[in-house]
């Protein structure tokens, strides 16, 4: 799959509000959502304010997320990403 094909089937939630994902689905969902700038950025999954990733650590997610987590922040819609001990 493309990486915003990743995107497509988080059009739905738009009240989602925090997001729970596995290492390797994180992968691919921060892959596509790595290329989501700017005013797009509140486009996908408005609403969001947290997203947790299983794991012990964040890399290397967490320098994939950078450039949507900063637009989200410019935009007024901040996004914290972490780990999800569960």
């Amino acid at each position: 799959m493309e990486n915003t094909q990743w995107l497509e089937p988080l059009h739905p939630f738009t009240a989602l509000k925090n997001l729970y994902l596995t290492r390797s689905l994180a992968e691919r969902v921060c892959g596509a959502l790595q290329e989501v700038s700017g005013e797009r950025a509140t486009e996908v999954l408005p609403a969001l304010r947290n997203l947790f990733v299983r794991g012990s650590s964040l890399q290397p997610g967490q320098e994939a997320m950078t450039p949507f987590v900063t637009a989200r922040q410019l935009s007024g819609f901040p996004v914290v990403f972490d780990r999800w001990k569960g």
